[in-house]
């Protein structure tokens, strides 16, 4: 009988050591859980940090190329109007009237020409040149160049070029 006995009191400590080792598996269970979660937080917010940090360079950036692009846009259009200017007025002075008109119509045919690539950039479908460029069409990568820089080529096409021919000085 004493036998029994200490096999029944055994019995309840073995039992309390299972559910200690069950209550201690779930709180390290419910302990890992929450530092999971406290790290997935940080790592949230380390995320967004490096996000707004890329957000501010490329602003950085941006600002930087427009200001090149300016004084680059600045300084052609200056040398482009001095050169269509020089042609206009002492080139085709010292010129008979045949020549003078043909000098006129090329100017003149310059500007329509570069309007038109300036709009067709302007309104162009890059998707339809991608076809044209698995197909292997010759000038197809080159439009597709075109149209993905369309702000810059519109910009200098019709704007500047465009402008500068139709400003021409004629009458002297």
């Amino acid at each position: 009988m004493k036998e029994k006995n200490k096999k029944e009191k055994a019995k309840p400590y073995k039992d309390d050591s299972k559910k200690l080792t069950k209550e201690m598996k779930k709180a390290v269970r419910q302990e890992s859980a929450k530092t999971e979660k406290e790290n997935e937080k940080q790592i949230e917010e380390v995320k967004e940090k490096l996000e707004q940090k890329r957000r501010k360079k490329e602003k950085e950036k941006k600002k930087d190329e427009n200001i090149k692009w300016f004084i680059e846009v600045f300084i052609m259009t200056f040398i482009l109007s001095i050169v269509f200017s020089y042609v206009s007025t002492n080139g085709v002075s010292n010129l008979s009237l045949i020549p003078a008109i043909f000098i006129l119509i090329a100017v003149i045919a310059v500007g329509i020409v570069f309007d038109i690539i300036g709009v067709a950039v302007t309104v162009a479908d890059e998707n339809e040149f991608h076809a044209k460029a698995t197909k292997k069409v010759k000038g197809s990568k080159d439009s597709i160049r075109l149209i993905r820089n369309a702000p810059r080529v519109a910009n200098i096409c019709a704007d500047v070029i465009g402008d500068i021919c139709r400003s021409t000085k004629w009458c002297y």
